[in-house]
């Protein structure tokens, strides 16, 4: 697909949602710390235009570290300014990819998107929704995850095991989602591959924790976009990745951070090759 530029009308459409303000601090590229209007934040998050594979992954946190607030979910601590920023991850990507338990915890459905996100979609030549890859193991899930919570959505794809009955996926199938069976085990590198074969080469990871693991370990995240937000929850919630411990730990480097009026701090890390 061709991204075209931004323009004035678009620009002044956006001027309509209301966010707090964000605020550059530092940018890896050289750009001056200055308040970001909206076609500025689009230009500092959106992907490059080369059609690589390019995986992002997508977390808020805590102060303590944890990605749950009170109420077990992402939710109980995402802030005004994240919850906008969560939305322009989504807008600008082809696929999002989670892990069939945050599906499940957090009730994920078919990806709809508000006017403005539609707006840029149409202005930078993607697709009118990403479509919803979920990861699992076992493809218990519910076919109503193929219906967006309101309105109209995106398509939605099932990544799982062979040796599934087929009475199993054919409830799904019968919902329109798309199931692609990996022989043994889910080989996440070829799954990535084939989103992008299929002309979805922006990627945006949004959990879970051990969906993140597995994807740092192969060697897969390009960036890990962090927020964090101004509050200490304390308890056992849980980190950005759950499992066994990193022999060497995966080095990043800061690309950009930005500060919202609302004090959450936004963070981009891109993977250090």
């Amino acid at each position: 697909m061709v991204r075209t530029g931004l323009n004035v009308e678009w620009c002044a459409s956006m001027t309509q949602v209301p966010r707090p303000e964000l605020q550059l601090l530092f940018d890896a590229n050289g750009r001056a710390p200055r308040v970001l209007d909206e076609d500025a934040l689009v230009e500092l998050y959106r992907y490059p235009d080369d059609d690589r594979r390019r995986l992002r992954t997508n977390f808020v946190a805590s102060l303590d570290g944890s990605v749950q607030g009170p109420d077990g979910r992402s939710g109980g601590i995402n802030t005004e300014s994240d919850h906008h920023v969560f939305a322009l991850h989504r807008a600008l990507a082809d696929a999002v990819v989670v892990g069939a338990s945050t599906v499940r915890h957090e009730g994920y459905r078919a990806i709809d998107l508000q006017p403005w996100q539609q707006q840029l979609r149409a202005r930078l030549g993607l697709d009118p929704f990403p479509v919803l890859v979920i990861i699992t193991a076992s493809a218990q899930l519910d076919p109503a995850i193929a219906t967006p919570a309101e309105g109209a959505g995106g398509p939605v794809m099932i990544i799982t095991t062979g040796g599934q009955r087929e009475d199993d996926l054919a409830p799904l199938r019968s919902a329109g989602i798309t199931v692609v069976q990996h022989e043994h085990e889910i080989d996440l590198e070829a799954a990535l591959d084939q989103l992008v074969r299929e002309g979805r080469s922006r990627l945006l990871c949004e959990g879970g924790p051990g969906l993140h693991r597995h994807l740092l370990a192969a060697g897969l995240v390009d960036e890990l976009s962090l927020t964090l937000a101004p509050v200490v929850v304390a308890g056992e919630g849980m980190r950005t990745t759950r499992g066994a411990a990193f022999e060497v730990p995966l080095a990043f480097e800061l690309a950009f951070a930005v500060l919202a009026e609302d004090q959450t701090l936004f963070t981009s890390y891109r993977a250090r090759r």
